[in-house]
């Protein structure tokens, strides 16, 4: 039996399998079938990007467009899985846009007609408490009048999580296998239909570690798995009901430009100076997006500190950020909504499965990547040791900025390096977090004074100001334990 998870299992029989009498299974009482018709078109790019990432975008006659975002490890991140658009047309400019990080604004066509007979029964016991429903597809695949196939899709899905409900199902599954079902995997129908093409591995896949990978090996795996990170949060990203996606996208391109940083010596020159100035201008516009994110979230969280009339005082600040938000999310959604965004999307896609590495990238990742990481470590270390006793706010952030830059550089060559290394990085991950509160609280202050118009009552923004200034203060003193922690993990020895 195969199950997708512990309350669902999906079955697969020919046409003319026939559902056993389900009232015969012991403490099981079937209810009527109700019985729908459907007529679906499934549309995608002539090599079935989206399928193959296992999302879809399909046609119901009767119910408009369904928008799937990939399933498994390709599903994307941080928004809603499934959504609908009205219309029985042409494809909803909406729906494409959606989708831009699995087709990258290729064009898309019908690739796909089924019609099915679904047969959805309620699965009670005795004592008609629900259990589950047993949904049993006939699927009927079209090449245009004609019929190309036929087969059966069963899937059993728990009501709850019981034990009880699930053992009881189970006898149900045991009996649709005795009439002739087999186990499934959980994949769409419209890959079952189209068979190998669709069920081919997505554009970006990130190959799995090997015990002794060559520096080129392990360049593509790092640039792999940072694209993937960005593909799988550009739909969340447009949709903007989670701030989440923005900074997830927004690592991803910090990470994409560390990394390229960290093995340029080992890339070709111009085509490493191309990506990351292309990356810059997403990863800054992502940066504006995130920033007020970071101050709404901030605002709000000390409006919530203060007393009713004061809180409500302080929600001009609030007001005023949503619109500055509003406006950094436009000009975002411009630049991603336009070609050269979709020709950087393919520019990763083709980085990811190849980047262009000079011949000295064949030799032993475990004796060449170490080295290459050590930099920006010695650089931080330099500047750290330049800072005067009470550093100004600046410096500070400057220092952030290093440490982002060893970190990265650390997480790159961390599973070809020493353990240590990866505790190394988590360490300086620390001193960044750190720095980074440190950073916030002054940017908030800052946007406070020039914005103090925002807020008639000026107790209410000295009481925010104090608190931003409190935190800064916090962090400022926190930060020289961090530094210390940071260094004392550092390696002696990284390969």
């Amino acid at each position: 039996m195969s199950a997708a998870d512990a309350s669902r299992w999906t079955l697969v029989a020919g046409p003319q399998f026939r559902t056993p009498e389900l009232d015969s299974v012991d403490g099981i009482v079937a209810g009527a079938p109700e019985l729908t018709l459907l007529r679906t078109i499934y549309v995608d790019t002539i090599d079935l990007r989206i399928l193959r990432s296992g999302g879809e975008l399909r046609l119901e006659h009767g119910r408009g467009w369904t928008v799937v975002l990939g399933s498994g490890e390709n599903a994307a991140q941080h928004v809603a899985r499934v959504h609908h658009f009205d219309g029985t047309q042409g494809v909803p400019p909406a729906a494409l846009d959606l989708l831009t990080g699995y087709t990258r604004g290729a064009p898309v066509r019908p690739v796909l007609h089924t019609r099915t007979e679904r047969r959805d029964v309620v699965l009670t016991d005795g004592d008609e408490q629900e259990l589950g429903t047993l949904r049993d597809d006939l699927v009927t695949v079209m090449h245009g009048r004609r019929i190309a196939t036929r087969f059966r899709e069963l899937e059993v899905v728990a009501s709850g999580d019981g034990n009880g409900e699930q053992a009881r199902l189970a006898s149900v599954v045991a009996a649709l296998r005795a009439a002739g079902a087999a186990p499934a995997s959980s994949a769409p129908t419209a890959t079952r239909a189209m068979g190998a093409p669709a069920a081919a591995a997505p554009d970006v896949t990130v190959p799995p570690p090997s015990r002794e990978p060559s520096a080129a090996e392990a360049v593509r795996r790092a640039i792999a798995l940072a694209v993937t990170r960005l593909i799988l949060n550009d739909a969340a990203v447009r949709v903007g009901t989670d701030p989440e996606g923005v900074h997830q996208a927004r690592v991803a391109t910090r990470r994409l430009r560390s990394d390229l940083r960290t093995f340029r010596p080992l890339l070709d020159a111009e085509w490493v100076a191309r990506l990351r100035e292309e990356l810059s201008v997403v990863a800054g516009l992502l940066g504006a997006v995130r920033d007020t994110d970071v101050l709404l979230q901030r605002m709000n969280a000390a409006a919530a500190t203060l007393r009713d009339g004061e809180a409500t005082a302080a929600m001009g600040v609030v007001s005023g950020l949503e619109e500055a938000r509003a406006a950094a999310r436009t000009a975002l959604l411009e630049v991603m909504r336009g070609e050269r965004y979709r020709r950087l999307l393919d520019d990763l896609v083709g980085a990811a499965s190849m980047p262009r590495t000079t011949p000295e990238a064949s030799g032993n990742a475990a004796a060449i990547l170490p080295s290459l990481a050590r930099g920006p470590w010695r650089k931080l270390r330099k500047r750290v040791a330049q800072l005067p006793a009470d550093p100004p706010d600046a410096d500070l952030h400057e220092v952030r900025i290093f440490a982002k830059r060893a970190r990265y550089a650390a997480e790159a060559v961390a599973s070809v390096s020493r353990p240590g290394v990866g505790e190394f990085a988590s360490a300086v991950a620390k001193l960044q977090e750190v720095l980074g509160d440190h950073h916030d609280a002054v940017v908030a202050e800052a946007w406070l004074r020039e914005r103090e118009s925002l807020i008639e009552d000026r107790f209410v923004l000295g009481e925010l100001v104090g608190l931003e200034r409190a935190a800064a203060a916090a962090s400022r003193q926190a930060w020289p334990a961090a530094w210390a922690a940071a260094r004392k993990a550092h390696p002696h020895q990284w390969s």
